[in-house]
């Protein structure tokens, strides 16, 4: 049993791939940032109700870079 164990945890960090439980690979998100900036007005659900209309799949404020101010993002 001791030996199982071992042989799991070194072989299982070997492996690179990043593959889900149903053997489908991730896929990259790719985020568009809108200039609208987010405030507490103009938070997340609007943002998401922003980037569907615009035919989008999804939306939310986020912040583009470290220092950057969080801003609208849709992901594609």
């Amino acid at each position: 049993m001791t030996f199982c164990l071992l042989v799991t945890l070194v072989v299982v960090p070997l492996s690179n791939h990043n593959v889900l439980a149903s053997g489908e690979e991730l896929k990259k998100v790719i985020y568009t940032c809108k200039q609208t900036l987010c405030t507490y007005r103009y938070g997340n659900h609007e943002c998401f109700v922003d980037c569907v209309m615009e035919h989008h799949r999804d939306g939310e404020c986020r912040s583009p870079s470290p220092k950057a101010p969080l801003q609208c993002c849709c992901i594609d």
